[in-house]
């Protein structure tokens, strides 16, 4: 079965975010780093929930989340 790929679409401009591509575009457009804090360098279930958090924020606005057909 295949996982479902996604993008958003900016409803005033039509700019178009891969799914996968979501995380680096939020955080760099607003300006964030988030700097692991767990054990062995990695991402606290904190900070994974707030990074999940702050994309489904951002695309909240004039984002239209669709999913890709191939």
């Amino acid at each position: 079965m295949k996982n479902k790929k996604y993008q958003y679409r900016e409803i005033n401009t039509d700019e178009i975010i891969e799914d996968f591509m979501a995380e680096d575009y939020v955080l760099k457009k607003l300006g964030l780093k988030i700097e692991p804090q767990g054990k062995n360098g990695n991402l606290t279930v904190d900070q994974l929930e707030f990074k999940d958090l702050i994309i489904d924020w951002f695309f909240s606005g004039n984002w239209i989340k669709e999913e890709v057909k191939d």
